[in-house]
């Protein structure tokens, strides 16, 4: 197959995209965060507003896995400007692509406060959560989860034996460790000062671990501030200091609620920053948190009669999806599933009135609140389960569980319309341009009931089926229109410079992508923008080093440790 270029690599490439993108909310974000794709209400435990570089949501990005050719739409490509033709894995990031199916963007600051729904806002919350006032109903709510039988075992032992008498085997329990021992430097920094000098690249600002508090508000401080390399070395301090740092793998070890918070805290920066192999090894003594040393249980003198894990919700779920970074989707299926099954039964213990472990009843009020709070957290699982579909090409499970989700007694307008504008993307996927019609006008219809006139969202549909049919002018019309609505939408930014190289109008495009900058550096210099400028360049001209110099200066004026590779980004050798 010719090498031409691709509008999308979700429509070009040899390459299926990082499957959680497939959902990128791009259109509020100013990089490509951490996110799961969540549709449902959030938790019902109190939660702090985030600001700086945390938008609503964010996600996980996962190795890319080959796609047959079959599925690619490069036949209607044409070759632009009779230019050699650029590879399409680099034009440009499938994020640019797929906006949310949560709640529309919202158009403003990316500053702006907003209620956390993400994993690194979670773990934010979380290093706070000591400060909240104590409800043991929302605390048995949020903590719940069942143990395995031999589980079980272990922690009834622990609270029958007397105090001081119970010697657990090391069998069952969780030992781990940093492995990432070496301090992390400022990518953004030294990348600066290799190609500007000192005097240019001290422009940027640099914070590092030892220029805030060592704890658990230096490390929001950093994550607010999107130091994201300090946060990490911040967080192996402060493991260290509860007896989990460097060289204790494999050794016995007390397990709280703060150090498990900062263990999320710590796994989700690396994961957005892409530092999967250690991520992987730090991760593997945890497994799927089934160990008994996870629950309160197992800790009756410091717990009296708590119940529930101490493991955060949005830990499990990370690591549950944490495989499709080592490329094996099948195992991240498995693990989703197994989370699946546990809540499942939570709720049938739920609707029987009972509590979520079956082992007490609770009030009709506690019980509506606990299956808010379960039902929301199965549709995330869920919604993680149709990307790791996606990731394994099973277009046809994709489409189960999001139809599934769409068929609920009660949902809202709002989700069913967001629902059918993914089953059209998930189509155009599968390549059945056909069926991804019949959702458009499916969520063309439910939109009628929430505005008169056609929003983003509804264009941007448009657009995808005029690009499965080759149709690059009107693709671009509707892009264009959404772009009148939410004129700092990166995401539609995008899409209409790749339109525009598809017609062969090169400056036009790199103009728009230039304008998205300028007009809004904090949203405007995200990492798919970024690379996509940077390969415009490249197709214009052999002498871009200056043109992306500039861009380097301003990431250095504008942003902060938030990339994970500067030079890959703009492109420099």
């Amino acid at each position: 197959m010719d090498n031409k270029p691709s509008l999308s690599q979700y429509f070009g490439s040899n390459e299926v995209p990082p499957a959680s993108q497939f959902f990128d909310e791009i259109g509020t974000s100013p990089t490509d965060m951490i996110q799961s794709v969540y549709l449902g209400d959030p938790d019902t435990r109190p939660q702090t507003t985030s600001t700086g570089i945390f938008p609503q949501n964010m996600t996980t990005s996962f190795i890319q896995n080959k796609m047959p050719q079959e599925m690619t739409f490069t036949n209607v490509v044409p070759t632009v400007s009779g230019s050699t033709a650029i590879p399409a894995a680099s034009l440009p990031d499938p994020s640019t692509f797929f906006d949310t199916i949560g709640p529309e963007p919202q158009i403003g600051s990316i500053k702006s406060s907003a209620t956390a729904t993400s994993v690194l806002s979670d773990a934010m919350d979380g290093l706070s959560i000591k400060n909240q006032p104590i409800d043991k109903d929302a605390d048995r709510r949020r903590d719940a989860w069942i143990p395995n039988e031999d589980a079980k075992k272990t922690l009834l032992k622990a609270q029958s034996s007397p105090k001081g008498s119970f010697f657990p085997e090391r069998e069952v329990l969780t030992m781990p460790g940093i492995v990432l021992e070496e301090e992390l430097a400022d990518a953004l920094q030294e990348v600066a000062v290799k190609y500007l000098g000192v005097s240019s690249a001290g422009i940027h600002g640099v914070v590092r671990a030892e220029h805030v508090s060592r704890d658990e508000a230096g490390l929001r401080e950093l994550l607010r501030t999107g130091y994201l390399r300090s946060a990490i070395n911040l967080t192996a301090t402060l493991i260290s200091a509860a007896g989990q740092g460097a060289g204790r793998m494999h050794r016995p070890t007390k397990h709280t609620p703060r150090s498990l918070q900062l263990w999320l805290t710590r796994f989700a920066v690396m994961c957005r920053i892409k530092l999967y192999e250690p991520l992987m090894k730090e991760a593997e003594p945890f497994g799927d948190f089934s160990k008994p040393d996870m629950f309160y249980q197992f800790y009756p003198d410091s717990y009296e009669n708590r119940t529930g894990s101490l493991v955060p919700f949005s830990l499990r779920l990370l690591i549950a999806e944490l495989p499709m970074h080592a490329n094996k989707p099948e195992e991240a299926m498995d693990r989703l599933y197994a989370m699946l099954d546990v809540i499942e039964q939570m709720i049938a213990n739920l609707n029987e009135g009972k509590t979520e472990d079956g082992t007490g009843t609770i009030s009709i009020e506690d019980q509506n609140e606990s299956l808010r709070l379960w039902t929301a957290r199965q549709t995330r699982v869920l919604h993680s389960i149709v990307n790791c579909a996606i990731a394994l090409k099973d277009y046809r499970l994709a489409g189960k569980v999001l139809s599934a989700l769409g068929a609920g007694a009660g949902a809202p307008a709002a989700q069913r319309r967001a629902l059918a504008s993914a089953l059209c993307r998930v189509a155009l996927l599968a390549g059945h341009v056909r069926a991804a019609a019949r959702h458009c006008d499916a969520a063309r219809d439910l939109r009628h009931h929430l505005c008169p006139t056609p929003d983003v969202r509804e264009y941007v549909d448009l657009g995808l089926i005029d690009i499965a049919h080759g149709k690059y002018q009107d693709a671009y019309n509707n892009f264009a229109k959404a772009a009148d609505q939410e004129p700092t939408n990166i995401m539609v930014a995008n899409n209409l410079s790749v339109c525009l190289l598809y017609m062969g109008r090169l400056k036009e495009a790199i103009a728009v992508l230039q304008k998205a900058i300028h007009s809004d550096p904090e949203r405007g210099l995200n990492e798919s923008l970024l690379i996509n400028l940077c390969t415009l360049y490249e197709l214009e001209s052999s002498k871009t080093n200056e043109k992306k110099l500039n861009l380097l200066r301003m990431l250095c004026k504008h942003k902060s440790d938030t990339i994970p590779n500067v030079l890959e980004c703009l492109k420099l050798t």
